[in-house]
């Protein structure tokens, strides 16, 4: 089980003395696609919703990267979970959620902008799925696992453990959706600045040299700067959807919509919700 290898990596650490990283993490339980996992299972976290589902005791300095939920501002990643100010009025997480959605449908640059309402809405709930599940297990590891273990300490060094680059594609992606997919017409638009289209990001499985690519890429500058890099060097020929027929969506949204919930169930898989567990675990200050 993870747990037993989480064991035995501590037994190896003690014996053996100081491994690479990637060989703690590995002998942790952790997976390969650690930092393609945990930035898609972290990256639209507010503090109420990590108070909800991990830690009670977690503060404004969270220590809990995600990406800038204002999206025309800098940084495109911020260090801290920021709060959301969700209706204490509202007793569920769902109404909560669907209240901000609706508060900022019309607002420029405010997170999910470029995604349609359905979209929106569906992308909160999904996260939420990832966030009950990461959570149970984060009470679990918590019980395990030593803050000042070696192991997190490589989970804690998201500069080399890839973690925070894939928080900048993620945001880049948001913030222009398609940016990567390849598709002229919509990456020479970006050119121009930010441009709104009906399409989705997801976490599909990207050919080693994109990888290599994305962990040597700077994004050391502002998104002006570095759009022509990211289209040219990042493409991944991720899903987009430049128009979309509203009756053809109606006539089949049942087959759809299964589609859809495959996709959605098939990213919670275990390794998707240890490595967010542990990463939560360790990376994160409470009050």
């Amino acid at each position: 089980t993870l747990y037993s290898r989480f064991i035995k990596a501590v037994v190896s650490t003690q014996s053996t003395g100081k491994t690479t990283c990637e060989e703690t993490m590995e002998k942790g339980g952790i997976s390969e696609a650690f930092a393609k996992h945990v930035s898609h299972a972290i990256h639209s976290l507010t503090i109420e919703d990590i108070r909800m589902y991990f830690n009670k005791k977690a503060g404004e300095n969270n220590n809990i990267p995600v990406v800038n939920p204002r999206l025309r501002d800098q940084p495109r990643v911020i260090d801290n979970a920021p709060m959301m100010g969700y209706d204490k009025e509202f007793h569920t997480d769902g109404m909560k959620h669907f209240d901000v959605i609706m508060k900022g449908v019309n607002m420029d640059g405010w997170r999910l902008n470029s995604f349609e309402l359905l979209e929106r809405l569906s992308h909160v709930f999904h996260m939420s799925e990832i966030w009950v599940e990461a959570g149970k297990k984060y009470k679990k590891v918590a019980k395990r696992l030593d803050r000042d273990s070696e192991l997190c300490a490589c989970v804690r060094d998201i500069d080399n453990n890839g973690l925070a680059k894939y928080l900048q594609l993620t945001a880049f992606q948001i913030r222009y959706p398609g940016i990567t997919s390849g598709n002229t017409t919509i990456t020479d638009s970006y050119l121009g600045g930010f441009l709104d289209y009906h399409i989705s990001y997801g976490l599909e499985e990207r050919p080693r040299n994109i990888v290599d690519a994305l962990m040597n890429f700077d994004f050391s500058g502002s998104d002006e700067e570095l759009i022509r890099d990211v289209i040219e060097n990042l493409v991944d020929d991720a899903g987009y959807e430049e128009e979309h027929d509203a009756e053809e969506e109606m006539a089949h949204s049942r087959e759809h919509w299964e589609w859809c919930v495959g996709m959605l169930k098939g990213l919670l898989t275990p390794e998707l919700i240890y490595d967010t567990a542990v990463f939560m675990h360790c990376q994160m200050n409470l009050e």
